[in-house]
């Protein structure tokens, strides 16, 4: 990991003196505790994933080594280059959890090369992080060890994320699902157990035969439309 992802002190102590943010703020987070906001411009977002997840993401920007900004995303923009989504059930008490995220970590980058980074190019994985922490301090600090994307957290502590648990039958943690970047259908609900197997990513994104059949004689479009129908 970069060396400000390891260097999490400074974060912790800015990101204990806040309130979460809203989906409609960003926050500029300095190790003094000290707050700049300024209104995002985000255009109405629209298409699949949007649906799945809502108008906005959260991502963590480092400024300096001692200060990070948590930017809001449209969340169909920032997943536009993606191949594949993983949405990322995870916490920061969960101790099977904080041994997989490094491993999820090592593969994201691993399956991305120099695109890894957020806002990079095409990627064929982006990770979406949604969290089951049980509160804000928890979730800025555990959020702060991860490259990716986050479901805002009080969306991810209400509705949005109970509706996700129950679509995609979350019984326990981590589970990372992985759903087509284009159309949104689920591809496995088993990444948790797919990556440890398959550490070099050669069978990645271990689609069904069926999907790699339909991949092949449906164009775009139909399979974004099948894929909204069955989810």
């Amino acid at each position: 990991l970069p060396s400000p992802l390891r260097n999490l002190s400074l974060l912790i102590l800015s990101l204990s003196l806040l309130a979460s943010p809203t989906t409609s703020q960003q926050s500029a987070v300095a190790s003094d505790g000290t707050v700049q906001e300024e209104p995002p411009t985000i255009p109405p977002q629209s298409g699949p994933l949007a649906d799945l997840l809502g108008q906005q993401l959260h991502g963590l920007q480092f400024i300096s080594e001692s200060q990070a900004q948590l930017v809001a995303v449209g969340t169909q923009d920032a997943l536009a280059n993606a191949e594949v989504v993983g949405l990322y059930f995870s916490a920061d008490w969960c101790g099977p959890c904080r041994q997989f995220t490094p491993e999820l970590v090592s593969f994201y980058n691993k399956i991305n090369g120099a695109n890894a980074r957020v806002g990079g190019g095409k990627k064929r994985l982006e990770v979406v992080f949604i969290s089951r922490c049980r509160d804000w301090d928890s979730f800025g600090q555990y959020f702060a060890t991860m490259p990716w994307l986050a479901l805002p957290f009080e969306d991810s502590a209400g509705a949005v994320g109970e509706g996700l648990s129950r679509k995609y039958n979350v019984k326990s943690i981590p589970t990372l699902v992985l759903v087509d970047g284009q159309s949104g259908a689920t591809i496995t609900a088993d990444g948790r157990n797919k990556i440890p197997q398959d550490k070099a990513g050669v069978g990645f994104p271990w689609r069904s035969p069926i999907d790699n059949l339909q991949r092949s004689l449906l164009p775009g479009p139909v399979r974004r439309v099948v894929g909204a129908m069955v989810g």
